[in-house]
């Protein structure tokens, strides 16, 4: 088997005496579109900060793509999709990209940006400051950050909050589309009807651990519906 795209072995995290992940450990393979489902407070935010390296782990692995995940290439094969936004105000949404594609070296940058404001309908906003930008059309722009540089690995944390029906479908299928392309796309959500329509495999995470492991195809809504609320019964009885 080829080596995962992604390796967690073993990782826990700690705030002094709160808890935040225990000895979680899962692998994707290239080309997974890979949900993890849980209430707020389960971890997850915890899980992709250790995964993308804002956070060390108090223990355990993390490899990508079979190394290190602080090693400057895998940094240029992942990209975040997160509550922090990762972007300037003070500067147009094509200002930002152009930035950005000069941190990733994007060939062909122009054309690159023009495509991936194409994609989340912002072309004609391009000359705007962000800080004029609405909440949904920030975290529109902060996709076509993430997607600018065609990352192999796409984490994402949420990524539907602000958006309006119309964005969230567009997103919907700006991760299909990626997904066809063969892009490793880690999720979290507890949106487990996005994550069923999207998914390949589901992780549930419950009292900071992963607690369930699942194909989507061989799991009905109904199974997801029960592994995802018992998990939350068991922390709301903890």
């Amino acid at each position: 088997m080829d080596v995962p795209a992604l390796e967690v072995s073993g990782v826990s995290k700690d705030f002094g005496r709160i808890i935040a992940l225990r000895s979680v450990t899962f692998a994707v393979q290239s080309g997974e579109f890979v949900s993890v489902l849980g209430r707020n407070g389960a971890g997850k935010t915890t899980l992709l900060n250790v995964i993308s390296g804002i956070s060390r782990p108090s223990d355990g692995s993390v490899k990508l793509f079979g190394t290190d995940p602080n090693d400057r290439v895998n940094k240029a094969q992942l990209a975040v999709i997160s509550h922090e936004m990762f972007l300037y105000g003070n500067l147009t949404a094509l200002e930002n990209l152009e930035y950005y594609s000069r941190i990733y070296n994007v060939p062909d940058a122009k054309n690159r940006i023009d495509t991936v404001l194409q994609d989340v309908e912002l072309k004609h906003r391009r000359f705007d400051l962000v800080a004029t930008y609405s909440r949904g059309m920030t975290q529109r722009l902060t996709i076509a950050r993430a997607l600018l540089h065609e990352p192999k690995l796409l984490l994402l944390d949420e990524p539907f909050t602000g958006l309006d029906q119309h964005a969230i479908g567009m997103l919907i299928t700006l991760l299909k589309k990626q997904k066809e392309m063969g892009r490793t796309i880690l999720l979290t959500t507890h949106d487990l009807h996005t994550a069923a329509i999207l998914s390949d495999r589901y992780l549930v995470i419950s009292k900071h651990k992963i607690v369930r492991d699942g194909w989507m195809k061989n799991s009905s809504p109904d199974e997801i519906r029960a592994a995802f609320f018992s998990a939350e019964a068991g922390e709301n009885d903890s």
